[in-house]
């Protein structure tokens, strides 16, 4: 059980709900925790659960056949995952793995129906963090499709940063993890960010990118620089 809700109040499945929901729903979810590189879960899973991270980070991701990895998103505190569970009785489709040391916090299907039976906003705050994600499913499979190598890691970087990736804008990343974000080669990704950082766009070290122009960066996304 939590000990207060304020992790709960931050995040979009509980904006607009009254506080004595924070306090029933408080009770309703489990404390878990997760040492950097455990598996949360698999794709192919059965899932009856959403997750909230309350610290740490969780990457989401798939692994195919061949081999290869596709990375999708990191996740840190207050966001919420493997919510299309509640909704049917599919297997994951995508896999999640703990990032660093972290401590999420679980509400089981049973419990959540139980909530949205006293207060239907919940539900209605589950549907827009479903038309959010589909909304950006759409505009990666648009970026994935026309733009070059260039706009694909500008993508990949403004979305980790606003997924408040790191400290939002310097992220320890290597340059294999950002291949797998912005579905491109890790040397595409080298020659990219050299560019980048002769245009003052970005700053890169040893295992981190940091962003110097976010909204230079945006620029790059949409072909405006």
């Amino acid at each position: 059980m939590l000990v207060d809700t304020q992790v709960l109040a931050k995040t979009p499945l509980f904006q607009g709900v009254p506080p004595q929901a924070l306090e029933v729903a408080r009770e309703a979810f489990v404390t878990r925790n997760y040492p950097a590189g455990k598996k949360i879960f698999e794709a192919g899973d059965m899932g009856a659960a959403l997750y909230i991270v309350q610290t740490g980070q969780v990457r989401i991701y798939r692994t195919y056949l061949d081999g290869r990895e596709r990375m999708f998103a990191y996740l840190g505190p207050g966001e919420v995952f493997g919510e299309t569970s509640l909704l049917d009785d599919q297997p994951r489709s995508t896999s999640a793995q703990a990032a660093t040391d972290t401590v999420l916090l679980v509400l089981y299907q049973d419990a959540y129906w139980n909530l949205v039976s006293r207060w239907p906003k919940i539900l209605h705050n589950l549907a827009s963090i479903l038309a959010r994600r589909l909304n950006e499913v759409y505009l990666e499979l648009e970026i994935l499709a026309f733009e070059e190598a260039r706009g694909r890691v500008a993508y990949a970087l403004t979305k980790l940063r606003k997924q408040r990736y790191g400290d939002g804008t310097k992220m320890k990343l290597t340059h294999q993890e950002l291949a797998q974000l912005s579905g491109t080669s890790r040397e595409t990704v080298t020659r990219v960010l050299h560019a980048l950082r002769e245009e003052e766009l970005v700053r890169v070290g040893s295992g981190y990118v940091e962003i110097l122009d976010p909204a230079g960066l945006e620029e790059v996304l949409f072909g405006l620089r």
